[in-house]
C-alpha cells in the first residue's frame, strides 16, 4: 500500500514537472516571436509611411484631365456631328 502512495506522488511530480516545462517553452516561443528582426530592405512589406499620399498624386490626375479635355475639343473641331 505504501508503494502505491509513492508511485502516486512520483507520478504527480512527473506530471507537474512536465506541465512546467511545457509552459516555459511556450512562453519562450512567444517572447522569441516578438523579437523577430526586420527583413532586408528588398523583402519588406511597405508601410503607410512608404506609400505616397493620394493628395500628392492629384497633380498627375489634373494634368491627364486637361490633356483629355484638350483632345476632346480638337476632335470636336474635326468631326462635327459624329
Amino acid at each position: 500500500m505504501a508503494i502505491s502512495y509513492v508511485r502516486a506522488i512520483i507520478g504527480t511530480a512527473v506530471l507537474f514537472a512536465t506541465a512546467v516545462l511545457l509552459l516555459t517553452s511556450t512562453v519562450s516561443r512567444v517572447n522569441s516571436a516578438a523579437n523577430i528582426p526586420q527583413a532586408p530592405v528588398g523583402h519588406r512589406q511597405p508601410t503607410a509611411q512608404d506609400v505616397q499620399s493620394v493628395q500628392e498624386d492629384n497633380s498627375a490626375d489634373q494634368t491627364m484631365k486637361k490633356i483629355d479635355e484638350d483632345l476632346k475639343k480638337k476632335l470636336n473641331g474635326i468631326c462635327r456631328g459624329c
